[in-house]
């Protein structure tokens, strides 16, 4: 079975460098499109057969959409930062400013700001920033706006599924990830400690060791 890792906002595949990752593991590039619909197909022409589904931040909200598209293709389930919420009114207003900041000639200014969240990592954020750059950034400014509400779907969902956040996060607090774990029963939790919101440059060892352990359970399933 192939594992699909999914990368955030201004993130590429270069977010899981640090991390130990399974075999058959692909790295999507920065996620982008005219709709979470057409995000969801690259991700599902990425590779054949049932997959491991591996989406952080943004690349969860894409996963939601994979999961709505083909559910059966989702053997098994990682979430790492994650909202399954529709936007609020206050991210949509922040999410115009950034739109009007980029088409401003402001791309530069609005990543620094976006990346502060990672704190001593935010330097390889804005790099990865630079890569992606400003079209990509308003596609994805598109993707965020369009999500609907994902919880239905993750109630859904019967697969395997292991869900992580980390200790600090202030961008997707904990207490979205126990309201994800509480419409999944089968879903294992885990907080890791000391982690902010970018959990594979924060903490690579522990998220490397969940997707291992992850794998492993799946043999014995």
């Amino acid at each position: 079975m192939w594992t699909a890792l999914l990368p955030g906002t201004l993130c590429d595949g270069t977010l899981w460098a640090d991390v130990a990752l399974p075999a058959g593991a692909v790295c999507l590039p920065a996620l982008h499109g005219s709709s979470l619909k057409a995000a969801a197909q690259q991700v599902l022409g990425s590779g054949a057969g049932p997959f491991h589904l591996v989406g952080f931040s943004l690349g969860a909200i894409v996963a939601f959409e994979v999961l709505r598209l083909a559910p059966e293709q989702v053997a098994s389930l990682t979430l790492l930062s994650a909202n399954p919420q529709a936007p609020s009114e206050a991210q949509l207003a922040a999410w115009a400013e950034q739109e009007r900041g980029v088409r401003q000639g402001q791309f530069e200014r609005v990543a620094q700001q976006l990346s502060r969240p990672a704190g001593t990592q935010q330097p390889r954020v804005q790099q990865m920033a630079q890569q992606v750059g400003p079209e990509i950034f308003l596609d994805q400014l598109h993707l965020l706006r369009s999500r609907p509400d994902s919880r239905p779907t993750l109630a859904a969902y019967r697969g395997r599924c292991q869900l992580l956040v980390g200790e600090l996060d202030q961008v997707t607090p904990e207490r979205y990830t126990r309201e994800m774990a509480a419409l999944m029963p089968q879903a294992r939790v885990e907080v890791i400690a000391g982690a902010g919101h970018y959990l594979p440059l924060d903490a690579p060892a522990a998220v490397g060791q969940a997707l291992a352990a992850f794998a492993k359970e799946a043999e014995h399933v």
